[in-house]
């Protein structure tokens, strides 16, 4: 993870700056009605709303409003989608039996996992697993986020690099940068809601400049 940008907010501080091309992929939100999960994506709230869904969007900007009563996951990929990413990434890889997992050493309610190493990313520490990709849908805490049972790893990649997904602690979307083959796939897959960006893309609510800003306590 030498390669982060360090010192910016954008695609490549989360996601090595080193990939042809880069996807954002948005958590959804998960409604429960009764034993049932319901699945909404951002363009969807975003046409409630009468707001414009693009790559550029924030929860807030789209609602219209810091306080919506409901939100996606914040800082951990949902399992669903964890599971939809890796069915598409392990075509992309020569290694797929051998992915590294890292997971932010802060979580407060867990003891963190015995790792084989610890890495320092952007000034959080980082305990590092290997396994299989299908361990993507491995859940870390033992408090439960959201309607899971604990939080995604926030870093994975294969042995050979030829991609990274980097999900944010603060974030309500994961990136993914890998070739333009393994990208397209990614935005092409109806189990994922995902745009195009390229690795200067400014990650905070405020890069939204088509929608408008809501102001802070609405």
């Amino acid at each position: 993870m030498e390669a982060l940008r360090r010192g910016s907010f954008d695609v490549g501080s989360l996601v090595p700056p080193v990939f042809p091309a880069y996807a954002r992929v948005f958590h959804p939100v998960y409604l429960r009605r009764g034993d049932d999960w319901t699945r909404i994506n951002w363009r969807t709230v975003a046409e409630q709303h009468g707001t414009i869904a693009h790559a550029a969007m924030s929860w807030q900007t789209i609602t219209g409003t810091h306080r919506p009563g409901y939100d996606p996951e914040e800082g951990s990929l949902p399992q669903p989608e964890a599971r939809a990413l890796a069915s598409i990434l392990q075509d992309h890889t020569a290694a797929p039996d051998t992915c590294w997992f890292a997971i932010w050493d802060g979580y407060g309610d867990a003891e963190p996992p015995r790792g084989i190493e610890h890495l320092d990313v952007s000034g959080r520490g980082m305990i590092v697993l290997r396994g299989a990709i299908d361990a993507a849908a491995a859940r870390f805490g033992k408090t439960p986020h959201r309607w899971s049972s604990g939080y995604s790893a926030n870093l994975w990649w294969p042995d050979d690099h030829t991609w990274c997904v980097g999900t944010d602690i603060d974030l309500r979307s994961t990136y993914v940068g890998g070739t333009a083959a393994c990208i397209d796939a990614i935005l092409t897959d109806p189990r994922l809601e995902a745009f195009p960006v390229p690795d200067t893309h400014f990650i905070g609510w405020t890069a939204d400049t088509i929608n408008p800003h809501p102001q802070y306590g609405t």
